[in-house]
């Protein structure tokens, strides 16, 4: 029996994952990482921004501040935050208590939770990766909401877009349901997170809204 539902930020209650590929892509072309917009949403959505800037080869480094680099895409990046089509009505109506569980800094899931209106609904359960040892695809976050939330994970609901995020999630015991809902996502993409472990998955706000209910009757 489902008792929590945890949501991904980035590509599942924001549709920022776009964004951050254009945005990001640039500044690793800039700087002699050469990745098309397809290439950069196939190997890096759901990683952090941190890992994707140190494929920037190292002698291209030489006079760049890669953490200075990062907070200017971050700022950039949540300063077109948009929420993905229908998710905060959606969300709203769904049963059992929900968190939030990222990637992305405190911060971040802070304003895009404020930005789109949702900060009631998940009461200020957010769990970053800056909390853990080792972001996602690790299971770090997720164990670390299980454990602070008090509940098991097998009776956690997850919706995530990205595969480290599925894959996360399954190593730590949750079900999860693949979100293919949000802009960035290419053709495969469904198909590749029910391959890594997803057990349903949503084209849309709507569809996920069908599929929750019917999990958590």
């Amino acid at each position: 029996m489902f008792k929590h539902l945890i949501f991904d930020c980035d590509g599942v209650l924001v549709d920022t994952e776009i964004v951050a590929a254009e945005v990001v892509s640039k500044v690793l072309n800039k700087y002699g990482r050469e990745v098309s917009l397809d290439q950069y949403i196939r190997e890096y959505t759901g990683k952090l921004i941190s890992v994707i800037l140190n494929t920037i080869p190292s002698e291209n480094r030489e006079g760049i501040n890669i953490q200075e680099i990062m907070h200017e895409c971050e700022i950039e990046i949540y300063n077109q935050l948009r929420p993905v089509a229908d998710m905060p009505e959606v969300v709203k109506t769904l049963p059992l208590p929900k968190s939030v569980v990222s990637n992305s800094a405190l911060w971040q899931v802070e304003k895009a939770i404020n930005h789109v209106g949702l900060n009631d609904v998940f009461d200020q359960r957010y769990f970053s990766a800056e909390m853990v040892p080792n972001p996602k695809p690790a299971p770090d976050v997720y164990l670390h909401a299980s454990e602070t939330l008090g509940i098991d994970p097998s009776n956690c609901l997850v919706v995530e877009d990205s595969k480290a995020g599925v894959n996360a999630a399954v190593k730590a015991g949750m079900t999860v349901i693949g979100f293919v809902g949000a802009s960035h996502i290419l053709p495969g993409h469904a198909e590749a997170l029910s391959e890594i472990g997803a057990k349903h998955i949503a084209k849309n706000a709507q569809e996920l809204q069908s599929i929750i209910k019917d999990l958590t009757k």
